[in-house]
């Protein structure tokens, strides 16, 4: 059974009250909001924007039988791409899935290709384990949430380097990660007495698969 995915834009103006209806024979499944801030700009105001992005995560979470995630989403300074271009690329909206993939190349930071199943540091593949591979690809797909060692144990379920696997073992696969991503690894964060966490960070970029794009 195939899904049909449809965005529908809207982008109005501070208190218009324009309603949301879905083409015949779609139903509502989400939504999503981008809120462009400019970081000099918010600093200014006296604006943290990591406890602004904090505060709108804890308001969603709170919506009764929501799913939901929040994102933050980085670009170089002096990148003159529309910043909700940039937005939709980077989270690969469904509506751009008719779309090539935008190559990505960097000679500096991390680079985790979602799609590829491929991790570059500082424009260098780096090798690394199924474990490792399922561990990095877990934490970015949950940015900003800690994991203790039983949940991270249970992302690694069908990935078996061929070694028994404890969570006293998990500390072992981070460490290994966290060498695999020299000089990036403490983008991996130890969260003193509650597990691990991986931000949104500069260093840090991650290539979504476009939805439809044929696999």
């Amino acid at each position: 059974m195939s899904a049909e995915y449809v965005t529908i834009p809207w982008e109005g103006a501070a208190g218009a009250r324009t309603p949301v209806t879905p083409p015949r024979g779609l139903g509502l499944r989400g939504f999503g909001i981008y809120v462009g801030i400019d970081e000099r700009a918010a600093d200014a105001a006296g604006v943290d924007i990591g406890a602004l992005v904090g505060d709108v995560q804890r308001a969603i979470t709170e919506i009764p039988g929501a799913e939901t995630f929040a994102s933050v989403v980085l670009a170089p300074e002096g990148d003159r791409e529309p910043s909700l271009d940039v937005v939709r690329t980077a989270l690969g909206e469904p509506s751009l899935g008719h779309a090539p993939a935008r190559a990505v190349t960097r000679d500096q930071g991390v680079v985790v290709d979602l799609a590829r199943h491929r991790v570059s540091v500082d424009g260098r593949v780096v090798s690394l384990s199924f474990r490792e591979h399922a561990l990095l690809t877990f934490l970015v797909q949950h940015q900003g949430e800690v994991h203790d060692r039983q949940r991270l144990l249970s992302a690694l379920v069908g990935e078996t380097d061929g070694d028994p696997i404890s969570e006293r073992t998990i500390d072992v696969y981070l460490q290994r990660l966290r060498r695999r991503l020299h000089p990036y690894g403490d983008v991996v964060r130890t969260v003193r007495g509650r597990g691990y966490r991986l931000d949104p960070h500069p260093d840090v970029t991650v290539v979504r698969p476009l939805v439809g794009a044929a696999g």
